[in-house]
Formats: structure tokens, sequence, C-alpha cells
């Protein structure tokens, strides 16, 4: 298989069926989301927990489906984002903080390796949000999806550093 056609060299690339910029806002969320999925592929190779490994694996796929509706692909793959996916991250939420220190005062992102990758995978989250509210997209299943996901991610940060036991640091103002 040839990687490098040179097709895009004119600062133009394929997408659904056309052709458009690599400047358009629609290739930075995209590209916002790669980054994402790739980050989240990083958490679980740093990552000991199965049941973090497994979360990671299950949001990685989900990423890939929202990357492909992000594109215009909404209807031709398998799978579409919805109201169940955001559900499944509440729940997440739930389960993850259970065992969680209520949180008064911000903390520093530091501790283990796994912890701190995810910490990473949330800033990205923050920032795919951002882009994808920026092309306008009006589907509250993606953005509700990606906006919890950031909460998540948090949570499974500080989980991360409970299970490996790094203690949290507070803020000192």
């Amino acid at each position: 298989m040839k990687y490098a056609f040179g097709s895009g060299d004119d600062g133009r690339t394929n997408i659904y069926n056309r052709r458009i910029s690599k400047t358009d806002q629609i290739i930075k969320a995209v590209g916002d989301i790669d980054e994402l999925s790739a980050h989240i592929g990083h958490a679980v190779s740093c990552a000991d927990d199965d049941r973090i490994i497994k979360t990671l694996e299950e949001i990685e796929y989900d990423l890939y489906v929202t990357s492909a509706e992000l594109a215009g692909y909404k209807g031709t793959a398998a799978k579409k984002i919805s109201a169940n996916d955001v559900k499944r991250l509440e729940g997440w939420i739930t389960e993850y903080s259970r065992d969680l220190d209520e949180m008064r005062e911000f903390i520093y992102p530091n501790g283990s390796m796994s912890a701190t990758e995810i910490n990473i995978c949330r800033t990205i989250a923050r920032r795919a949000e951002i882009s994808i509210l920026e092309i306008g997209m009006d589907d509250k299943d993606i953005t509700g999806y990606i906006n919890r996901l950031s909460s998540l991610l948090f949570v499974m940060f500080r989980y991360a550093n409970k299970k490996g036991g790094h203690k949290e640091e507070r803020y000192r103002l």
C-alpha cells in the first residue's frame, strides 16, 4: 500500500468525497479528536489497572465514531454517538468518583505516569470540545459526549493517582 500520494501538497484534503482546505475548521476539530485518541492510546499503554484500560479502550472506539460523524459520515458508520453514550460516561463518572475524597481546592496535575497522561487527555478533550463548537456542531449527543468525557478523564486522573498511592497536592494560595 502506498502511503504518500502528494495529493495534499496543494493544501487541500479529501473529506467525505469533497476537497477542502487543510485550514478548514472541520479539519482542526477532527485533528483534535485524533490527537485525543492518540493520547488515550498512550494512556492505555501506561495504565496498570484493568478497569481503566477497558474504559479507555471504549472511549477510543467512541472517538473514531465521533471523527467519522464530524467528517460528515453520519449514518454511514455502524454506530453513532447517542444519548446512551453520554449516560454511560455519566455512570463511569459516578463509579470512579465513589472512592474519591470530596474536592474543595484545585489540585496540582501530577502523580503517576498513567494518571498524568489521563490528565493530558482531559485537557485535549477540552480543546476538542471548543473546536467542535467552533464548527457550529449542533449535535447535542456529540457535544454532550465530549463535555462529559473531559469530566470523566479528570475523575479517572484522580482515581488513578489514588489507586497508585499518589497523594493529591492542593494548590497553596
